[in-house]
């Protein structure tokens, strides 16, 4: 308490000491200084400057100055209290002592102003910065043959730069904003449809002597897409906060999250949000080689032999190399997979923006007087054992049953090509809930055509050809 005192004694002390050298000097200036506006007076800086006004409570007193060693609560202090020496030696500079202090006893928090590189002009934009009053901003600086008052630089960025020598770099530098918010933040159910037509669960067993087992285990949540998808990788990935991107062969890139505190998130989103085609017992079963992983059972032999047999289940089971190394694993059986219903549209949008297609066709026509028909194409292919989940596309858009599902020995196939399926029931679903990703593309296209085809342009020579030249850049054909 004693040391609180005192601080605060000396606090005052140089604050009262600071106001008489600003009088004293302000008078030595004389005429020079007098007919000017003293809250307009541009701080004069060497090098890269900002534009600054005598602050309305310059020559107020630091409340409280305390030892605090938290980062959290640094903030500056600008009193320098050797500018008196630095005066008599006739070699003034500027200086700045930084002092430790708890953030929530300084008075005049929270302001923001606007400054501007050295002087402003049209091509010189204004940046907002978070400003701290502190006493002492004004300062004597030395000139050719007279001496001027000028402004000391009073502001500190956030707390997390208070280490930077030259304030003026933190606003050249960094982005000063407290919180970035996604554009068009991805519905959970969305992921989770994307994830049912694009995602992935594997694990890795690799040999790796360095290992007790001499095996090393690694379980992985991925989803690969062309290049062009880049941006809704980075969505997911802004989405859950966890995994990296990276390059995945010559024009593919990957999603990967294989750490197990992220995969931890993972699991949780489809848990809160499950799958509904059959990759849920892929999700199965890595759950299962995720928990054994966690709790360090894969670092014994009993615990790898647990994960070789669900490896033996998941996706494409084991490799002719891992049968070999492992002949005694027991196999782990794959859950049985059945089909509920579609609870979530996003959840259609998303599995859609995965698998899904938009198409034209055109051929020819007798009929037509230009000897040519155009049809649009919506459609959804399948591994047979997601026949139940095609049959639950068709009762969610409430389309006329078995005139739109085709199977062949190992597929199954959904397509609408009805004109007014397509144009009331289609086209108006994925304008309340998007396609995303490079097939949104696709999608618009696929509504132009609509459009054309609604008025019966494509029944005219220019308006067909119009169509031809808008299938051409559609889905393989984009750039």
């Amino acid at each position: 308490r004693e040391i609180l005192v005192n601080s605060i004694k000396l606090t005052e002390t140089l604050a009262l000491f600071a106001r008489f050298i600003n009088k004293a000097v302000h008078q030595y200036n004389g005429n020079d200084n007098r007919d000017q506006d003293k809250s307009s007076w541009p701080a004069e800086r060497c090098r890269r400057s900002l534009m600054w006004v005598k602050l309305s409570n310059s020559g107020d007193p630091l409340k409280l100055l305390v030892p605090s060693y938290s980062w959290k609560t640094i903030c500056g202090w600008s009193n320098y209290s050797g500018f008196l020496l630095d005066y008599l030696l006739n070699n003034l500079i500027d200086k700045v002592t930084s002092q430790k202090i708890i953030e929530r006893a300084m008075g005049y928090r929270g302001t923001k102003s606007v400054t501007g590189l050295n002087k402003p002009t049209s091509q010189t934009k204004s940046v907002t910065v978070k400003a701290q009053r502190v006493d002492g901003s004004w300062c004597i600086k030395p000139a050719v043959n007279k001496k001027l008052m000028h402004l000391r630089y009073t502001l500190m960025g956030f707390e997390r730069g208070y280490q930077t020598r030259i304030p003026s770099n933190q606003i050249n530098i960094r982005r000063l904003t407290t919180i970035h918010i996604p554009h068009n933040q991805m519905n959970p159910w969305f992921l989770t449809g994307f994830s049912d037509a694009e995602g992935s669960f594997s694990i890795l067993v690799q040999h790796n002597i360095k290992y007790n087992t001499n095996w090393r285990i690694k379980a992985v949540f991925a989803i690969g897409l062309h290049k062009k998808d880049t941006a809704i990788l980075e969505k997911i990935q802004t989405m859950l906060g966890v995994g990296n991107i990276h390059k995945h062969g010559k024009d593919s890139v990957q999603f990967r999250v294989d750490s197990i505190k992220e995969l931890q998130i993972i699991l949780d989103h489809f848990d809160k949000y499950p799958l509904m085609s059959a990759k849920i017992a892929d999700y199965i079963l890595f759950k299962k080689a995720f928990n054994i992983i966690k709790a360090g059972e894969h670092l014994n032999k009993e615990g790898l032999l647990k994960i070789i047999g669900i490896k033996a289940s998941l996706n494409l089971g084991l490799s002719p190399n891992l049968k070999e190394s492992f002949p005694n694993f027991v196999l782990v059986s794959r859950p049985e997979y059945s089909f509920k219903e579609i609870i979530h549209p996003e959840w259609v949008a998303g599995f859609i923006s995965g698998d899904g297609s938009f198409n034209i066709k055109t051929s020819s026509s007798i009929s037509s007087k230009l000897s040519s028909r155009v049809q649009l194409r919506f459609g959804v292919g399948l591994n047979l054992r997601d026949k139940e989940l095609i049959q639950g596309l068709v009762v969610f858009f409430n389309l006329e049953q078995g005139k739109h599902i085709h199977t062949t020995s190992d597929s199954v196939h959904l397509e609408i090509s009805k004109f007014t399926d397509i144009v009331n029931i289609i086209i108006p679903f994925f304008d309340k809930y998007p396609i995303q990703g490079i097939k949104s593309l696709d999608f618009s296209d696929f509504k132009k055509v609509a459009s054309i085809m609604e008025n019966k342009g494509h029944l005219t020579l220019n308006g067909y050809n119009n169509i031809v030249s808008i299938k051409e850049g559609m889905n393989k054909n984009r750039l």
